[in-house]
């Protein structure tokens, strides 16, 4: 059985199969109709049935890196500074080039990449897949790919693992919460280090997502701890209860500078809710009604200076809240372009974590 042009029809375990015993080259492509009425494309490489690198259509290799502790937050920084000149490259081309990261660790982290992503494809149930064996690279990727059925088993394990914790913990956005008998016990729980690690990191304001930012830890790790934490009755989720932070909407196509946002506000206690398009924001401005919006002025699909007029114009309920613009440009005319548009403040990029949150709670800090 063989196949050499673009196919559909296939679930992704099926496609992924099929590359594998046919020792394809090219690229799964998945097409995701997102909750916005749009769709997310992703795209699978393989050498001879290897698979050698993924493409999301954002830098979230830069983010791995970040978070991994690969490359520091100043690194991260000048490698944004310099893209402004070098559009046409990635963060993490730019990070090599600097010589702030090695081809072992990009190598590591593209490993890491590689697993996440098809960890998540194996959970979509509505995607569309087909195979392009013309498809050129254009990502960073493995000079020697690895097999995609170790990749398959490990994923399909931490898929069964997110079900079972799904069923107690349906969100990471919760917020735990130590009980009485928590704090009555704890010089008596007998735990995990991963599991006191997350009980010590529990406050009562932060949410399972920043958590794991926090603890650097995967998200379904901190989940399982909190199922055992759950079970003994020292921590409780107050499902039942409305979320009652204040709400921050970061608009930004890039996963890089989505999780330095996520860091530096990690600290302040905001729920935070994140969107990659204009179209995903302006659903997200109508459905959460956000307290504060950071909002990029280069988008996919359109301009951040565009979406801000229309919150403006079309959102009589948010015509006061606080709209601050994202943009590597600095000039003062790009700033006065943002303020016309409607934005109350204008931040570049490279921005410092204190920068941020010092801007943040300008806004938040002492409104109702």
């Amino acid at each position: 059985m063989s196949f050499t042009g673009n196919i559909k029809g296939w679930t992704i375990t099926e496609m992924l199969q099929l590359i594998r015993q046919l020792k394809k080259t090219g690229a799964m492509v998945v097409q995701i109709p997102s909750e916005f009425g749009d769709e997310i494309q992703k795209r699978v490489f393989f050498r001879n049935g290897l698979v050698i690198a993924v493409d999301t259509g954002s830098e979230d290799l830069g983010a791995i890196l970040l978070e991994e502790n690969m490359i520091t937050r100043a690194d991260l920084d000048a490698a944004i500074s310099l893209q402004k000149t070098h559009k046409d490259k990635r963060i993490e081309q730019i990070l090599l080039g600097m010589k702030k990261v090695d081809a072992p660790r990009l190598v590591k982290a593209i490993r890491i990449q590689i697993d996440r992503v098809i960890t998540a494809l194996l959970q979509e149930k509505s995607a569309q897949v087909s195979f392009d064996p013309d498809a050129a690279l254009t990502v960073q990727g493995l000079a020697n790919g690895v097999d995609i059925q170790g990749i398959m088993l490990s994923a399909s394990v931490k898929v069964d693992e997110l079900e079972l914790v799904r069923q107690k913990i349906p969100s990471t956005s919760l917020v735990p919460h130590i009980t009485k008998r928590g704090k009555e016990e704890q010089g008596e729980i007998s735990l995990k280090l991963v599991e006191w690690k997350v009980f010590l990191a529990i406050d009562g304001k932060t949410d399972i997502k920043t958590l794991a930012l926090k603890l650097k830890m995967e998200e379904v790790s901190v989940m399982k701890a909190l199922v055992v934490l759950l079970d003994g009755k020292w921590v409780e989720l107050p499902q039942a209860q409305a979320d009652t932070r204040k709400k921050i909407l970061a608009v930004d196509d890039s996963k890089v500078i989505l999780k330095t946002i996520q860091m530096a506000l990690a600290e302040t206690g905001y729920s935070l809710i994140t969107a990659e398009s204009g179209k995903a924001a302006l659903e997200l401005v109508k459905e959460q009604q956000p307290d504060l919006i950071l909002l990029d002025v280069m988008l996919p699909d359109t301009t951040g200076l565009k979406v801000c007029k229309t919150i403006r114009s079309e959102f009589d309920a948010l015509k006061d809240t606080p709209i601050v613009m994202l943009s590597a440009k600095d000039a003062e005319i790009d700033r006065n372009l943002g303020l016309h548009a409607g934005a109350n403040d204008y931040v570049t990029k490279p921005f410092k974590d204190g920068e941020l949150v010092q801007v943040v709670e300008k806004f938040l800090k002492n409104s109702n």
